[in-house]
């Protein structure tokens, strides 16, 4: 076969089967801290086995099909090393809570996907026996990796949203289920005159404050516990969300923006950053991020045209989407007239 002759159909399939394969050894080689095991250096599969409980010559499979990968090397014969996308998976990098939380409770709803696709009701709930939120709430670890988890995947995507969207008009601006507040100190740091409040439940701003000062916002970031299917904080110039819309269904997010539209005052920005799904069989990494939000949230992705329905179904003005440098997210521009 040429280098680039396509791949024949049963091999395309094979291919992406072999990804299902390559995750779950990734989500074992999390849980048992191999990244942060080989820190200091090379160890053998004998030497990880006895630090973290687990059966050698099974931990070899794993780890040399891992290594295949690039995800580690095998230096020598049944020892192992780090490579660079392996670091990402230390204690503190940015994917190991990623990768324990997608491919762990995640992964029990990702596997009752046909019943979702069957009945439109969520997969999570199914499983589980009730939703994300609660279930986050009520297993206080697992929502700590979560939110870690969140963390780390944004990281990244920071400077990008920092970079694509002019916040120096505003004065003050409320992060919308802002977690531990990441996104609202990235956008302070780089507008030195902007004040923020990070609104979010309170079991969630635990983690918040000390954050906030750590970074040392303390004077220009303060924390607000709600509900935003409630009420949000009045009379901000801008609101944003990161990753919140695309959690809930059509009608919760118009009451989502309802609330929002009755805490603005005229001229206010609302800012949801989200992913924006193309027409068409353009590839996005929004279109998978859509399944997860088919059978864990009962959420969706969406389009530019779908964001704009739900901005004036909520009685706010629809004026654009900003693209950034990468595809993951755009920020969907809307106002209060």
């Amino acid at each position: 076969m040429t280098p680039n002759a396509p791949h024949p159909p049963t091999a395309r399939i094979l291919d992406i089967i072999a990804g299902c394969h390559l995750a779950c050894c990734l989500y074992v080689a999390t849980r048992l801290n191999i990244a942060d095991l080989l820190a200091n250096g090379p160890q053998t599969t004998e030497a990880l086995a006895a630090a973290n409980g687990s059966h050698a010559p099974a931990l070899y499979r794993v780890l040399r099909a891992l290594a295949s990968e690039g995800v580690f090397e095998e230096t020598a014969p049944g020892t192992f090393a780090l490579t660079p996308p392996a670091t990402a998976l230390q204690e503190g990098g940015t994917m190991k809570s990623y990768v324990q939380a997608l491919l762990g409770e995640h992964y029990q709803a990702y596997g009752q996907l046909l019943y979702s696709v069957q009945t439109s009701n969520i997969a999570f709930d199914h499983y589980f026996g009730m939703g994300v939120w609660p279930y986050y709430e009520s297993h206080p670890q697992e929502g700590r990796n979560f939110m870690n988890a969140m963390t780390g995947a944004s990281q990244a995507q920071l400077p990008h949203i920092v970079a694509a969207y002019d916040f120096s008009p505003f004065n003050t601006i409320v992060d919308i289920g802002g977690g531990n507040g990441a996104l609202l100190m990235a956008v302070l740091r780089a507008t030195p005159h902007l004040k923020g409040v990070v609104f979010d439940r309170a079991y969630v701003l635990q983690q918040t404050e000390p954050a906030i000062a750590a970074a040392g916002l303390t004077e220009r970031c303060s924390v607000q516990a709600g509900d935003f299917f409630e009420e949000v904080p009045p009379e901000a110039d801008a609101y944003m969300m990161k990753y919140i819309l695309h959690d809930w269904s059509d009608e919760d997010v118009v009451r989502i923006l309802r609330n929002c539209a009755a805490a603005m005052k005229k001229g206010s920005k609302l800012l949801a950053v989200d992913a924006v799904i193309p027409e068409g069989n353009t590839p996005h990494p929004g279109k998978f991020m859509d399944i997860t939000m088919l059978v864990a949230t009962g959420g969706r992705e969406r389009t530019a045209q779908e964001f704009r329905a739900l901005f004036e179904q909520a009685g706010l003005q629809y004026n654009r989407v900003v693209n950034l440098a990468i595809p993951d997210l755009s920020i969907v521009e809307g106002e209060k007239a």
